[in-house]
């Protein structure tokens, strides 16, 4: 079962790619993005995001099974941030 986050955006596209590659390659999760789209997974976690306008829309595909919803959207919060 899939779920998608909207979350509101104030930096650049380009900012938040970084910053959420560098958090990537520190916790060891699969990053591959540019300023528009792209996909990660690590931890149990997979999905894909995509930029529209000031609003990032993740669509996780897969989480681990003791992990909630909510405990997903906080790291996706982090994540991107």
């Amino acid at each position: 079962m899939s779920r998608t986050f909207e979350i509101h955006v104030k930096e650049h596209p380009e900012i938040l790619v970084q910053k959420a590659s560098v958090m990537a390659q520190a916790n060891a999760i699969h990053f591959i993005a540019d300023e528009v789209q792209g996909h990660f997974s690590g931890k149990g976690l997979q999905g894909t995001y995509r930029f529209e306008n000031d609003v990032l829309v993740v669509e996780v595909v897969k989480k681990p099974a003791l992990v909630t919803w909510k405990m997903v959207e906080k790291m996706l919060h982090q994540f991107f941030a």
